[in-house]
């Protein structure tokens, strides 16, 4: 069924191409933003193999604009070298626009202008015009031009995708622990947050715990951080430490934590941008004196936050 579903999307791709010359096709890369700007609100975006490619979806909050526009970068952790997938979006009127995002060094083309009539149809049934029907009846299913148009598709399709979450097995735990955390960082990076308005702030800039997890023998700790101001932040490090509570004392001390695993901390937030990422720790709990201080210090600069969590989150984290 998996292998049908892509076939007629890859076909509806490659009408597309021969219509507009494989404009449908784009470029995506590790160290680039691929920007969508469309003609409305972004309703649903689906990555066919999300394992790799990455789209930042509209936040709940900005310009006038924000809703409309989606970007598209690759996991910079990933080891593909090529790689490609097929990327449906559907917009608020229903209409539904099918690319196929292709892995490379440098995109060519950095912002894309998405046209109502680049739609390869209408989710609520709404027929297209019948020029576009009459274009797209003109083009038989060949099997070679897929193949043309698309190299190593069908080869690809007939595999089972091997980067997957259902990978993330206690067998690859105990052979590959790096790998297994890896995989459990990558599908929760984006994850909602899971507690309410825990941050820490500096005028704009603002360190989000999001989640603390559990799982196997690790704590998986969730973060995000937010600089709504128009100057880039470099961080100098993110360090993590467990203190002693108590206020006003000279005997409290502090204990460097040492992550096992860290996933896309990053070196640099952009003005008017956020990043998510994740640190993995070894399991452990905290008393009702003790708590855990997050340090970000910026590189050249004065805009240092200190994140204190709780016991009662460390003791208590989300299971998965």
């Amino acid at each position: 069924m998996a292998r049908k579903l892509l076939f007629i999307s890859t076909f509806f791709f490659v009408s597309a191409c021969v219509a507009q010359k494989c404009s449908d096709t784009l470029e995506v890369a590790r160290n680039y933003k691929t920007i969508l700007i469309f003609p409305e609100n972004i309703s649903e975006s689906i990555i066919g193999n999300d394992f790799g490619f990455i789209a930042d979806l509209p936040k709940s909050s900005g310009s006038k604009f924000h809703g409309r526009i989606l970007k598209l970068y690759y996991d910079e952790l990933a080891p593909d070298e090529k790689n490609f997938t097929n990327h449906t979006v559907i917009t608020e009127s229903g209409l539904v626009y099918d690319f196929i995002l292709k892995l490379t060094k440098r995109p060519k083309q950095f912002t894309w202008y998405i046209k109502p009539e680049m739609a390869i149809t209408n989710i609520d049934g709404v027929k297209k015009s019948t020029q576009n029907r009459n274009r797209s009846s003109e083009i038989s299913i060949d099997e070679d031009k897929v193949k043309e148009v698309v190299p190593e598709l069908s080869e690809k399709s007939s595999q089972n995708p091997d980067n997957s979450i259902d990978r993330a097995t206690k067998e690859l735990y105990e052979k590959d622990p790096m790998e297994y955390y890896r995989l459990r960082c990558y599908y929760m990076q984006f994850d909602k947050a899971k507690i309410s308005r825990y941050f820490a702030r500096l005028d704009n800039v603002f360190l989000w715990l999001k989640g603390v997890y559990y799982n196997q023998d690790e704590l998986y700790f969730q973060f995000r951080i937010e600089n709504k101001e128009g100057l880039d932040l470099d961080i100098n490090f993110i360090k993590h430490q467990i203190a002693t509570n108590y206020r006003n004392s000279s005997s409290n001390q502090r204990m460097e934590l040492t992550p096992v695993f860290t996933y896309k901390q990053p070196k640099t937030v952009a003005g008017k941008s956020e990043n998510h990422f994740v640190i993995v720790f070894k399991k452990f709990a905290l008393d009702e004196k003790k708590e855990v201080v997050v340090e970000l210090d910026e590189e050249s600069g004065n805009r240092n936050l200190s994140l204190k969590i709780g016991h009662e989150i460390i003791n208590n984290p989300i299971h998965f």
